[in-house]
């Protein structure tokens, strides 16, 4: 039986397996490094909506010094960066409006006629 896969003169001879991947050839190089402070904005802009809006501040602030490295240097992650950023305001916004109707919410109940009748006597 002969050899499919002759080894050229010289050489020692490598068994091939027609079941094993082989590395590509070439190619466009390595991928870009990922920017980190992309993926700590984006954490932290998901922890703004359980945070009270504590972290959205540091989503803010991290994202828009990640969008700035990434510009800078090319780097991957300007979507995780953005949507960090984007979810801080959000999650900022939404604590305010929270706090807002729960103000008036409250000045609602106090100034209720049956609220003020029943705690007049004190």
């Amino acid at each position: 039986m002969t050899d499919q896969y002759p080894a050229p003169q010289g050489q020692p001879q490598q068994q091939h397996n027609p079941y094993q991947a082989s590395a590509p050839q070439g190619g466009y190089g390595g991928a870009k490094p990922r920017n980190s402070l992309a993926l700590v904005a984006l954490i932290l802009g998901i922890a703004g909506f359980f945070t009270g809006g504590l972290a959205s501040i540091g989503a803010i602030i991290v994202g828009h010094i990640s969008l700035s490295q990434i510009k800078k240097t090319g780097e991957e992650g300007r979507p995780m960066a953005l949507w960090g950023t984007i979810l801080g305001y959000v999650a900022i916004a939404l604590w305010i409006l929270a706090a807002i109707l729960f103000v008036a919410f409250a000045a609602a109940i106090f100034n209720s006629p049956e609220f003020q009748n029943q705690y007049s006597g004190y």
